[in-house]
């Protein structure tokens, strides 16, 4: 799990190095681009989206989250921070995850049930492959 704060490029460097050796994992509270994305999801990583993806001034989360498709997307808390609209500035915990679970729904003009059957498919490919 790789939680990339001010550091893209080393990250970055580090999935390259790892990718010769079919390493997967998740990029935790996703916050790059949708070319980082690309990168990201090229050596077989799997992103995980909070509640910055409500945020009126979410543009880049917006975009990035339209790059993303839904059988590599997840979402989190990232508890005790991030809440989502309406709780912002609130203590985040899992209770905020159908805020989430909907702007992206929104987002990718699909249902609340799609990005939610996606999220636990996804969630149990992931901890499938890391133990396998």
């Amino acid at each position: 799990v790789i939680h990339s704060r001010e550091s893209t490029q080393d990250c970055l460097d580090a999935v390259n190095d790892y990718k010769k050796k079919s390493v997967t994992g998740l990029f935790h509270c996703f916050s790059g681009s949708p070319e980082v994305a690309k990168i990201v999801l090229d050596a077989g990583y799997y992103i995980s989206i909070g509640g910055t993806v409500t945020f009126k001034n979410a543009k880049k989360v917006v975009e990035t989250v339209k790059y993303i498709p839904l059988d590599r997307l997840l979402t989190e808390t990232d508890c005790p921070y991030l809440s989502p609209e309406p709780n912002r500035g609130r203590r985040n915990d899992s209770s905020n995850i159908p805020y989430i679970v909907q702007k992206i729904a929104e987002i990718k003009n699909c249902s609340a049930e799609n990005v939610i059957e996606a999220v636990m498919q996804n969630t149990k490919s992931l901890f499938t492959k890391i133990k396998g």
